[in-house]
Formats: C-alpha cells, sequence, structure tokens
C-alpha cells in the first residue's frame, strides 16, 4: 500500500510504501515476468515437440527405404 504524508506545510508529500506487501505496480510486474517465464517454456516445449517430430519422420522415411530397397 502506498501513502502519501501530509506535510508541515498542509501539502502532501512523496510516496512512501507501507507494509511489506507489493504495489499494485508490482503485482502487475511480477505477473508480467511469470507470463513472460511460462511463454519462453511453452516456446521451448513447441520447439522440443517440433524436433521430435522431424527425427520421427526422418526415421520413418529411413526405415520406408531400407524396407523398398531390399526387395
Amino acid at each position: 500500500m502506498l501513502r502519501r504524508k501530509r506535510l508541515e506545510d498542509g501539502t502532501f508529500g512523496e510516496l512512501e510504501k507501507l507494509g511489506n506487501g507489493l504495489t499494485t505496480d508490482e503485482q502487475v510486474m511480477s505477473l508480467g515476468a511469470q507470463l513472460a517465464q511460462e511463454k519462453i517454456k511453452n516456446m521451448q516445449k513447441d520447439m522440443l515437440i517440433n524436433s521430435l517430430g522431424a527425427t520421427v519422420t526422418q526415421l520413418k522415411f529411413e526405415v520406408m527405404s531400407m524396407k523398398g530397397g531390399g526387395e
């Protein structure tokens, strides 16, 4: 939580943080960082899946080529 302390002249001072909790802006930044990390993980998983798919396709092609060449 943030607050502005009233100064002696009656105006409000700079924002100051109260307590140990995160401010709304800090929470948003933290969630943004978490989402970015999850997106990176998902992209890495997708790349791995695509790579494995390409490997399986290549292996199938090699097996079919060996069967076709031996006849």
